[in-house]
């Protein structure tokens, strides 16, 4: 119905703004660009100080023992948050299918995370995360002694807790996206398969579960992306500490910008990319696959 030249636009913005700097990225990634060598002639990058070095900023990488454990650290925090996000939002989408009078009010309080910022987000949960914060307090009264531990200050505890955050923050959203598949299931599969003689049970599993297969697509396809994607609740709560026990991919890459490693963070987002871009593909082609049998 529209002419092509519509998309003139987008494609211009997509093209400034995402894909010549990925190019431009990709292209140092292969030099020795560092702020050392980084200079202008005017208002024109001076390229003589640039030096091809091939893959060795990609094989120093993978050789850094700090660069593997926040790949480690990335891994599970996509992986968990996924799931836990997942099951959460499935089971309020569920409970909030049902016809209650306050399902709209609900459905509000649920979402409303979902659209803070994360530096409130971030700060808030800090102040209640501290050793002289809410939760120690509560805790103190129900377990009627005093409770000084440090959550985002311990290594055992301080990934864990940007974890509960994350799912805290998001799945409101996935329980909208739920709902949504949720109300487009016609009532009459429950009422044939309740005259044939199903349970409850039966009807979620063999109706429910699998008439939400796009809703699954499109939830976990954000959700695993938004995990591997992780830096501000990071970069505000613990900013990768302590030690380097909640250091994620990005927050690895920005501090390796801000201090002038200009060509290894270069790398470091590369891989980023790459990886992100393989594990959202597959998983998108399993989940339309299996759309695909159900039609």
């Amino acid at each position: 119905m529209y002419p092509y030249r519509l998309m003139v636009p987008a494609l211009f913005i997509y093209t400034a703004f995402y894909m010549i700097p990925l190019v431009i990225g990709l292209v140092m990634s292969f030099t020795n660009w560092n702020v050392e060598n980084l200079s202008f002639k005017g208002a024109f990058l001076n390229m003589e100080g640039l030096h091809f070095k091939g893959l060795d900023n990609y094989l120093a990488i993978f050789r850094d023992r700090h660069f593997l454990l926040s790949l480690r650290n990335t891994v599970v925090f996509a992986v968990a948050t996924t799931m836990i996000k997942l099951l959460a939002g499935l089971l309020l989408a569920l409970a909030l299918n049902r016809g209650l009078r306050t399902q709209k009010y609900l459905r509000t309080i649920y979402y409303i995370p979902s659209v803070l910022s994360y530096i409130v987000v971030g700060v808030l949960f800090s102040s209640i995360l501290r050793t002289d914060g809410m939760l120690n307090r509560m805790l103190g009264i129900f377990l009627h002694k005093e409770i000084g531990h440090d959550w985002l200050g311990s290594t055992q505890t301080a990934l864990g807790c940007i974890i509960a955050v994350e799912v805290w923050k998001w799945s409101g959203y996935v329980m909208t996206v739920f709902l949504a598949g949720l109300q487009g299931i016609s009532r009459e599969y429950y009422e044939s398969a309740k005259i044939d003689g199903a349970g409850s049970f039966q009807a979620f599993w063999f109706i429910t579960l699998p008439l939400l297969i796009p809703s699954f697509t499109v939830n976990v396809t954000m959700c695993v992306i938004g995990g591997f994607k992780v830096f501000d609740q990071v970069f505000v709560m613990t900013n990768g500490g302590p030690g380097f026990a909640t250091q994620v991919l990005n927050t690895m890459i920005y501090q390796a910008f801000s201090e002038g490693r200009l060509a290894k963070s270069a790398a470091m987002g590369i891989v980023l990319f790459v990886f992100i871009s393989i594990i959202s593909v597959s998983l998108s082609g399993i989940l339309h696959r299996k759309e695909e049998n159900m039609t």
